[in-house]
């Protein structure tokens, strides 16, 4: 519990914001039917959007989660680099469960294409909705990078592309807004687990430093 509380007090704003997020979205999803949501929020579309959050949501893509890794085993971050794989692994694995045991059809899927507004190229279909994997990616990502770099601007920084790319997966019709809320949860409360139960001093040990900049941020 005392290593929880310290995780928390590394990046309060990031954690808060996560919070709030968590709250907004489940009132959003309980007090509006979940096609009702998706197709209040559909409505709201434009070109320049169509192309920012086509490109934007591939933050939530794992290969940019392994390049992200790779750069920082470049760069001589290996407790950095282990647990992000870990929590990667993780939260990977636990979305795929969930995908293969809830039946929860797309959005193109489960009104059409021609009741929605869908991207040529990007717009998906399937049976696989539920959680959004990208948002899991990006919330476990975030959450570890905000525990790394502690600070006001880091905490809103994390929170806001986390944020953004869980938006990205509604605006493309690719999830609805109660995928993305599972997704983030998935991906902090994975992320939180690996931090505090497998700590940096553990992959410290496994790598000794030789004289290179220590891997994790320590508060001042």
């Amino acid at each position: 519990m005392k290593n929880l509380t310290g995780a928390l007090k590394r990046n309060p704003l990031y954690f808060i914001n996560s919070l709030l997020f968590f709250i907004l979205l489940s009132a959003f999803c309980i007090f509006i039917s979940k096609p009702d949501g998706f197709l209040f929020i559909n409505q709201f579309h434009s070109k320049f959007f169509d192309y920012f959050f086509t490109l934007f949501t591939n933050l939530g893509n794992g290969l940019f989660v392994i390049g992200l890794m790779v750069f920082m085993l470049i760069r001589k971050k290996f407790g950095w680099s282990l647990q992000i794989g870990i929590s990667f692994l993780v939260s990977g694995l636990l979305v795929q469960v969930f995908k293969h045991l809830v039946y929860s059809p797309r959005p193109k899927s489960y009104f059409g294409s021609q009741v929605i507004h869908c991207i040529n190229g990007v717009t998906g279909t399937g049976s696989s909705s539920f959680p959004s994997g990208h948002t899991t990616t990006i919330f476990a990502l975030t959450a570890l990078l905000a525990l790394y770099v502690p600070g006001r601007r880091s905490g809103i920084f994390f929170f806001m592309i986390a944020a953004l790319t869980g938006f990205s997966r509604i605006y493309l019709s690719q999830h609805f807004p109660v995928d993305v809320l599972a997704g983030s949860v998935f991906g902090v409360l994975t992320s939180m687990a690996v931090y505090v139960l497998i700590p940096l001093k553990v992959f410290e040990k496994k790598f000794p430093k030789a004289g290179y900049e220590t891997q994790s941020v320590k508060l001042r």
